[in-house]
């Protein structure tokens, strides 16, 4: 990434973060050509965030006066609090909202999900695409959405795709599948589910575009992004498991091309899953404008499956 062009003055803080995206996150802000950054946490403060070289300032999110407090000073808002369906989230979204409004903060960005889009039938989606989410976890971000946006002058919502990469859970039970399972389930897995896209994104790619909408000294303006690593060919099950079978030094027999769509669909519904999802496509279209577009997804997926492969052998399993 290129600092030159960051803005020298803007300071960032970062609401939450404190899982595997806020850790990659953190170690490209910590960065020595960018400006201090300061993390808030308000429960579990990890180690490595005691080390990896930002401020940390704990707070209790019930207090509006000291979220204020901790808020004020800086230019730009990164918000990696996340929902989980039970209602907490958007209750504290709407709470803090009057705090929100009075920080001075120019810029938002918000950490959404594509899984907003859970039960929309059409295949290509953009950021034009009426939402269509089916939990409520999923609605959750929604609304969560709406309160950012109605909070700053610019909020900029990042929809992110499946995120994968160290100390994640994407693609772990893929892992134990590849460690124990044996060869023929390996290989009907592959014929059942191979032409299935994925929707991955690696963390890194997360990172680097929340670090350059940032640092961006361009106005955007409030708008939904797109962030995946959908655009690559290889983004489907049976490159991600070949890929996989490779780190974990498994063969398995290849019983020729994978099964119709039609049928991978009914599976799909059997398991009270959209069955359009299979054919279903995100846009890269604005994230390449924007300069968010990652060309090393198949060498972040190696790296990953490397590594859950090293920590598979190391407990012996």
């Amino acid at each position: 990434m290129n600092y030159e062009q960051c803005d020298k003055v803007s300071r960032v803080v970062v609401l939450g973060g404190t899982g595997f995206v806020g850790e990659a996150l953190a170690r490209q802000l910590a960065n020595t050509a960018l400006p201090p950054s300061r993390f808030i946490v308000h429960r579990s403060q990890p180690e490595w965030l005691d080390v990896v070289g930002v401020e940390v300032k704990k707070v209790d999110l019930s207090d509006s006066a000291e979220v204020l407090a901790a808020l004020r000073g800086h230019d730009i808002l990164i918000n990696l609090l996340r929902p989980d369906g039970t209602g907490w989230y958007p209750t504290l979204m709407r709470s803090l909202q009057p705090t929100f409004r009075e920080t001075g903060i120019s810029r938002c960005l918000h950490a959404s999900s594509i899984d907003v889009y859970a039960g929309v039938l059409e295949r290509q989606i953009d950021e034009g695409t009426l939402p269509c989410p089916l939990s409520a976890y999923e609605q959750e971000h929604l609304i969560a959405e709406e309160i950012l946006t109605g909070s700053f002058s610019e909020t900029i919502v990042l929809r992110l795709g499946a995120i994968f990469g160290s100390g994640g859970r994407n693609l772990v039970s893929l892992a134990e599948e590849m460690k124990q399972a044996p060869s023929w389930k390996i290989a009907l897995r592959r014929v059942l589910y191979g032409e299935r896209r994925m929707h991955l994104v690696s963390v890194e790619t997360v990172a680097q575009a929340l670090v350059k909408l940032a640092f961006d000294r361009k106005i955007h303006g409030s708008q939904i992004v797109l962030v995946t690593d959908d655009s690559d060919p290889n983004n489907n099950f049976a490159f991600v498991q070949d890929r996989f079978a490779q780190a974990f030094g498994r063969e398995f027999p290849k019983f020729g091309p994978t099964s119709p769509r039609f049928f991978l669909r009914f599976l799909l519904r059997l398991r009270g899953l959209p069955a359009q999802a299979i054919d279903r496509r995100f846009s890269a279209i604005r994230a390449t404008e924007l300069g968010l577009v990652s060309e090393a997804f198949t060498s972040r997926l190696d790296n990953y499956a490397s590594d859950l492969a090293r920590v598979t052998r190391k407990s012996g399993a």
